[in-house]
């Protein structure tokens, strides 16, 4: 009988070959955001983003109080590749919340469309302090306020890359430089095209 093939490369993390990348980029703009009643965090964060023509930043702070979230958790790992809606599990959360902290940042699609990606944890006043956190989406709705700050990054393409090994875009800057927009285009098929580890299917 054929040996599976695996999802995860469980070799030596400390001699294999690196399959990290790592690009340098500035701090720009600073965005000071506040969020009023009924707003969605999810996507009025995206709204600001698109508005002000950020395609690149990191949420550097977010206080908040809520009236209802919904956060989003795998349950269970895939297999193979990718994690899809069978392999995660949405949970609504009823207010009133705090949001103790946020973190992500913004990157572009290929279509040059903003996108975020964030983490949230957030707490429950009964019973007392209890907390949930998970992955944002669409569904926290602000109660009275969310004070964000925002920060622009700069001298990187920040992109969401379709990636051969998870099957889902996945994030990867490249330094700008100079570099032309057809120079761009090239080290996004680059990497696009960058194999799965060997043994993993």
């Amino acid at each position: 009988m054929a040996k599976k093939a695996a999802i995860f490369d469980n070799s030596d993390w400390k001699t294999r070959k690196p399959r990290y990348d790592v690009a340098e980029a500035e701090v720009g703009r600073v965005l000071c955001i506040r969020m009023a009643p009924g707003d969605d965090l999810y996507g009025t964060t995206l709204k600001i983003c698109r508005e002000k023509g950020v395609k690149a930043g990191v949420i550097v702070s977010a206080a908040a109080s809520l009236q209802k979230a919904v956060l989003r958790n795998v349950w269970k790992f895939p297999d193979p590749f990718p994690i899809t809606d069978d392999c995660r599990i949405f949970t609504p959360v009823n207010g009133p919340l705090e949001l103790l902290q946020m973190s992500g940042n913004i990157t572009q699609t290929e279509g040059g469309e903003p996108y975020l990606h964030a983490h949230v944890t957030i707490s429950l006043g009964r019973p007392e302090a209890t907390c949930f956190g998970g992955h944002l989406v669409e569904g926290c709705t602000i109660f009275s306020t969310c004070e964000m700050v925002l920060a622009e990054i700069s001298g990187v393409a920040f992109m969401r890359l379709m990636d051969q090994h998870t099957r889902v875009g996945e994030v990867y800057g490249i330094p700008l430089n100079g570099k032309s927009p057809e120079q761009v285009a090239q080290a996004i098929q680059k990497r696009k095209a960058r194999p799965r580890p060997s043994g993993v299917k």
